[in-house]
């Protein structure tokens, strides 16, 4: 033990010896560390290695927190990376996936952090590859992708501007068009009849629902039932 200090306000830094390091059993690469008689912590072998742990060194308190806070977020990254090998995430979806997975928030904000710094996740990029992959799955209005993109922590000015270079009013009325038609096939057949007003409201309402504007919708009306 180690003080330091002046008058009346004496700091003490209490250091503990690793007494053991030992694999733990059925989780691979993962090793407990003793401090004294008891288990004190858990640490992955990349942490023991990174930091050079071994039997009879002393750790104070600062440096087992450090230990922990280094031994998760290399967790959360290897989680993360995993999660980002199956499609482009945003750094929102990082973040809550990472917190679903049980590590702290300040965790999973580093390590979103750190995969932003070395480019694994780029809002920009993901938010132009999400658009895209709508437009061409199912036919979306403007104001729907907006919606869907805000949900997924783009911030409002990036998705108007990905929205800007990639939805043009030509394209924002021929998804309309595709969405029409596709509507008019599902319900040409029900044996339900209704009058042409009333499908015109129902198409008109689909539409909207579908984030397109009301001058699109309208236009998409006339062109698809009034000819």
């Amino acid at each position: 033990m180690a003080g330091r200090g002046g008058n009346n306000n004496i700091r003490t830094t209490v250091t503990l010896i690793i007494t053991k390091i030992k694999r733990i059993r059925g989780k691979r690469a993962q090793y407990g560390v003793y401090l004294g008689d008891s288990l004190t912590m858990e640490l992955s072998e990349w942490t023991i290695g990174k930091f050079g742990l071994r039997t009879g060194d002393d750790l104070d308190e600062q440096t087992i927190d450090t230990l922990k806070t280094a031994d998760a977020e290399s967790r959360a990254k290897n989680i993360a990376i995993n999660y980002l090998s199956y499609r482009p995430r945003s750094s929102k979806e990082i973040t809550f996936h990472l917190t679903k997975k049980g590590f702290e928030y300040e965790c999973a904000e580093n390590v979103t952090r750190h995969l932003q710094s070395i480019k694994m996740i780029d809002d920009n990029q993901f938010a132009h590859a999400f658009v895209r992959d709508r437009l061409k799955r199912k036919p979306t209005g403007q104001a729907l992708l907006r919606q869907q993109l805000l949900a997924k922590g783009i911030s409002s000015s990036m998705a108007d501007k990905v929205l800007t270079e990639l939805v043009s009013p030509q394209i924002q009325q021929e998804s309309a068009l595709q969405a029409a038609k596709r509507k008019i096939q599902l319900t040409q057949h029900s044996a339900k009849k209704i009058d042409a007003e009333k499908r015109k409201k129902r198409i008109l309402d689909f539409l909207l629902r579908r984030g397109f504007t009301y001058e699109i919708a309208l236009r998409t009306i006339r062109t698809t039932l009034d000819h």
